[in-house]
């Protein structure tokens, strides 16, 4: 074996240890279920947002680097919006946007991750000055691709030609599974008009 001419990988970060090392997913892994109609109408609202907006928050992350602010305004929206599915797949009322960034740092997440607001704060590197000229995203990609991976089902990337038509079939196979329960698939226009 032939040394690597740039040396050995660093060492990832506490935050990408933290993202690696945290539970993906741990209530349903323990059992935890909703009634019926009110799984479906989570799960599938979880997998909108996930496939929505949290692609398009890790797009931001990844294609700003020349942006460090801008970094940090996305990293921060990303928060938010892992707390609001968090709360949707624990069967609580959503809580409204400005405060969610608040509740995900004081009471961490149970569903999505097993993460305190401390886990949290490190993995989405909440110590960086506001403004200043790096951001650490390290963490918050470790911790999405885990997201990915374990996800139960498709979530398909609607930011890619290929993806249309698996978004197509995403979108189908829901609109069954909400009328096997007696749902309308419509409780989905709000989130898919605000993507």
């Amino acid at each position: 074996m032939t040394p690597d001419p740039a040396g050995p990988a660093p060492a990832p970060t506490t935050a990408v240890r933290t993202a690696r090392d945290i539970a993906v997913l741990p209530a349903v892994r323990a059992g935890h279920s909703l009634p019926a109609a009110r799984a479906v109408e989570a799960w599938t609202t979880a997998a909108w947002l996930m496939l929505a907006e949290g692609r398009a928050y890790a797009e931001d992350l990844q294609g700003g680097t020349a942006q460090p602010q801008m970094q940090q305004a996305a990293k921060l929206r990303f928060l938010e919006q892992l707390a609001d599915i968090d709360n949707r797949l624990a069967g609580r009322e959503p809580v409204a946007d400005e405060h969610c960034l608040a509740m995900a740092l004081e009471y961490g997440l149970r569903e999505l991750v097993d993460a305190t607001g401390e886990q949290l704060a490190d993995i989405f590197a909440l110590h960086e000055e506001f403004g200043a000229d790096t951001c650490h995203v390290d963490g918050v990609f470790a911790l999405w691709e885990r997201l990915l991976e374990a996800f139960p089902g498709e979530l398909p990337d609607r930011l890619v030609a290929e993806g249309q038509r698996d978004m197509l079939c995403t979108l189908r196979v829901w609109a069954r599974l909400a009328r096997a329960v007696g749902l309308d698939i419509g409780f989905l226009a709000t989130h898919m008009k605000a993507a």
